[in-house]
C-alpha cells in the first residue's frame, strides 16, 4: 500500500462490510495521515465487537527509530492505544507496533 489511491481503494474494499461511508472516509482520512508522516503499514483490520469502532494498523520500525516514532504518532488526533513488541532472535533487531485509531 504505497501510493495514497491505493491505500484508499484497499481500505474501501476491505472495511464497507463494518463501516458507513461517511466512516470509511474519516478512517481512510486517519491512515493516509499516518503514512504521510513515513508509516508503511503491514496489515490494517477493524477492531471492536460487535460493531468495530476502530483500526489496528501493523507497522514496524528499525531499533533506533522507536523514539521517534512514538513522537510522531502521539499527535494524530484519532490515537486510542499503542502496543510495541520487540522483534527478532536473539537479538532484537526491530520493533513491531500495533497502533489503535477510532471514529472520530
Amino acid at each position: 500500500m504505497s501510493k495514497p489511491t491505493d491505500l484508499s481503494t484497499a481500505l474501501t474494499a476491505r472495511l464497507r462490510h463494518h463501516y458507513t461511508k461517511e466512516q470509511i472516509a474519516g478512517l481512510t482520512d486517519s491512515v493516509a495521515e499516518l503514512h504521510d508522516m513515513g508509516f508503511k503499514f503491514d496489515d490494517i483490520f477493524p477492531d471492536g465487537i460487535l460493531n468495530p469502532d476502530a483500526l489496528v494498523l501493523k507497522t514496524s520500525v528499525p531499533m533506533a527509530g522507536l523514539e521517534e516514532a512514538i513522537m510522531k504518532i502521539q499527535k494524530h488526533p484519532e490515537l486510542r492505544h499503542i502496543e510495541i513488541f520487540p522483534y527478532g532472535i536473539p537479538m532484537r533487531d526491530l520493533w513491531r507496533m500495533h497502533v489503535r485509531v477510532g471514529l472520530k
